[in-house]
């Protein structure tokens, strides 16, 4: 079939040519996907306003040798405070970068589309800080990586107040075996059940968790070091997300 219909939500829009853009999309029926949306800058497109970054989209395709082309296109949820604003633009970029960066072309995961969808939706609310850090450890998740974060990944003892989060060793770490686990990051007990939380509750539900700020910083510390640990390298729009959380929060 030359054809065929994907819903897709925007995760980058790249300009080539005058008028083109490659967009790559994560789709609820293909997984991740690029496309060509031709004539997309020109005024008169009617696809334009389907192809933004950060949108709900769908989106009628068209196999290519080499890369499918956007035929027509429909916004579904368009989410304009994602592009409108610094920190909506800031958190947006962050989860569209994260998505791709742990994600392969044309390997359908229907989990990783719905919590893009619905960390969108509640971004696009209010950019609520604690969206992105439960977007964080819930893609670990769906994609192979959820820490271990019940008891100790070395010794199994469900360990006292003082724990460590080691990416080495994949999750939390108690004192006793800290000392030989290498190099991580002190975790309070508090941080860690709302770590817990995060991971566990129903995305809908997540504006309820209102960290301390100590508590949100200490979070985000643990999944910046968990998540390079993984890639082996940073997020670039990580170091603008940080400088914009900073900003609001001061």
């Amino acid at each position: 079939m030359k054809d065929y219909l994907v819903d897709a939500v925007i995760l980058k829009s790249a300009r080539t040519r005058e008028a083109d853009r490659v967009l790559t999309l994560f789709t609820r029926q293909v997984g991740k996907i690029r496309a060509m949306a031709h004539g997309v800058e020109k005024p008169a497109s009617r696809k334009r306003g389907a192809v933004q970054p950060f949108s709900y989209s769908r989106l009628l395709l068209r196999r290519g040798r080499d890369i499918d082309s956007v035929s027509q296109g429909e916004g579904v949820e368009i989410f304009p405070a994602l592009r409108q604003t610094l920190d909506g633009l800031a958190r947006a970029s962050y989860v569209a970068e994260m998505a791709d960066a742990f994600t392969v072309e044309e390997d359908p995961n229907t989990g990783v589309f719905e919590l893009l969808l619905a960390t969108f939706n509640m971004l696009g609310r209010g950019c609520d800080p604690i969206a992105a850090r439960a977007f964080d450890i819930k893609l670990m998740s769906l994609v192979g990586y959820r820490p271990g974060l019940e008891c100790c990944t070395v010794c199994g003892a469900p360990g006292g107040e003082r724990l460590w989060f080691v990416p080495g060793q994949g999750g939390v770490v108690c004192a006793e075996c800290s000392p030989e686990s290498g190099r991580g990051i002190e975790i309070k007990r508090g941080s860690l059940e709302t770590l817990k939380a995060l991971l566990r509750w129903d995305m809908g539900r997540i504006h309820q968790i209102r960290p301390d700020p100590r508590t949100g910083s200490e979070i985000a510390a643990v999944m910046k070091k968990f998540v390079e640990y993984q890639l082996e390298k940073c997020i670039k729009s990580a170091r603008f997300l940080e400088l914009v959380e900073k900003g609001f929060s001061s």
